[in-house]
């Protein structure tokens, strides 16, 4: 996912993995990783992580963004909807999928 998606998302702390040395984990050693050092989301474009991996004994949910393109200009709507979802309490291992209403031209 674009690093300067982070900017867009106010009220929160986000933390691109690769700030954190975590960006070449496997899904299941990321979620691990996410899941103890606290985080309560794993926010990503990555729409195949929620079939290869079993959230029903996470603490961490994951939250898929599903632009049609993974460029900023087609990420970036999304935020309105994810400040929504992350301002909600959380349930342990809930999966969120987030998509566009419309999509940029």
């Amino acid at each position: 996912m674009d690093v300067r998606f982070a900017r867009l998302i106010t009220g929160h702390e986000a933390v691109h993995a690769r700030a954190l040395g975590w960006h070449e984990l496997s899904n299941r050693k990321l979620l691990a990783a996410a899941e103890e050092a606290g985080f309560v989301a794993l926010i990503t474009t990555d729409k195949n992580i929620r079939h290869q991996q079993n959230m029903a004994k996470k603490v961490i949910s994951l939250i898929t963004l599903c632009p049609r393109l993974t460029e900023s200009d087609f990420i970036a709507p999304l935020a309105g909807r994810l400040a929504i979802v992350l301002n909600q309490v959380l349930a342990p291992g809930s999966e969120i999928l987030i998509v566009p209403d419309t999509e940029p031209a």
